[in-house]
């Protein structure tokens, strides 16, 4: 303590009872302001403003069905999750009346769709990580038996968290848009 300073701080009888003055640091002694900032590594652009329409955020998925690598904005992987379970829903119909008006096998187009749209969700669940600043590697954890249930309420959570507004180790931010050859 024998390094800190008075600095005035109440003018005398401002308040009652008040100190006449408060002892701070010096600089450089805790926090000097002119230190470098040891975030400036860190290049900052906004998020989108604009949410990825539907049909586009479908394409895009569609289109990078094994990009493991980028990242994918909330509105891209949620877009998709709709187009997922509304396609599963629809495929699960029409197994039901193949079922019930022919007493045939069902479940066979339920199962193609499910097959044949379950690469690109995991692609679009990674790359939604990604823009979390998480290893696309955790999803592994929701196949874990007992554990795969908690850990997949986990991941939904961090589905709806915004992800981080600077470039990260896998890419630049997402702009929601789709650049069309």
């Amino acid at each position: 303590m024998r390094d800190e300073q008075p600095v005035e701080w109440w003018k005398q009888g401002a308040v009652e009872g008040a100190p006449e003055s408060i002892p701070i640091r010096p600089p450089g002694s805790l926090v000097d302001p002119m230190a470098p900032n040891p975030f400036h590594e860190f290049q900052f652009s906004p998020r989108p403003e604009h949410v990825m329409p539907f049909m586009d955020s479908i394409e895009n998925v569609l289109r990078n069905f094994a990009n493991f690598s980028d990242r994918a904005s909330r509105s891209e992987y949620w877009w998709f999750q709709l187009f997922f379970f509304v396609a599963l829903a629809t495929a699960d119909f029409i197994d039901a009346m193949i079922l019930t008006t022919t007493g045939g096998p069902g479940g066979i187009f339920g199962t193609i769709v499910f097959l044949g749209l379950i690469i690109p969700n995991l692609a679009v669940t990674v790359r939604r990580l990604h823009d979390l600043g998480y290893s696309g590697w955790f999803i592994v954890l929701v196949f874990v038996p007992c554990l795969g249930s908690i850990i997949g309420i986990v991941i939904l959570v961090f589905m709806v968290v915004e992800g981080q507004s600077q470039i990260n180790n896998y890419g630049p931010v997402p702009t929601n848009t789709i650049v069309r050859e």
